[in-house]
């Protein structure tokens, strides 16, 4: 990332609602691997303005299709439209909201921090003199 916000990514980036590929490879004039996080956490910030975006164009777009089916008097078929999109809207939600906090990298690091511990076993903080009391 540079300072004005651009991405240093070289290539082609195809964004959806469930996420996103990468068809190129980074700049190699960035600053190299100690940002990682950084990067990590922008990333989740666009992908959370990318869904509240989609939902301020859902409202207006559903909204005034809503009035021109009101305003025909054609049927009420603007209730699909607005089913199908929101559908799409419950999947990006929950692809940006609810499925890091289920199988993200952080619970990704506590699991494998879990199983080290377990594999390692107990350890004895006693002095060996105490012990033999």
């Amino acid at each position: 990332m540079t300072d004005d916000g651009e991405d240093e990514f070289d290539g082609i980036d195809i964004s959806g609602p469930w996420g996103g590929v990468r068809l190129g490879s980074a700049s190699r004039h960035g600053r190299g691997g100690a940002d990682l996080t950084e990067r990590r956490v922008r990333r989740r910030v666009r992908q959370r303005l990318d869904f509240f975006r989609h939902v301020a164009t859902f409202a207006i777009v559903v909204g005034g299709l809503a009035l021109l089916d009101w305003a025909t008097g054609a049927g009420w078929w603007v209730q699909w439209v607005a089913g199908i999109w929101g559908a799409i809207l419950a999947l990006q939600f929950f692809s940006t909201f609810v499925s890091p906090m289920l199988w993200g990298r952080d619970i990704e690091e506590r699991m494998v921090q879990r199983e080290l511990e377990r594999q390692r076993g107990p350890v004895d903080v006693m002095p060996p003199e105490a012990r033999r009391e």
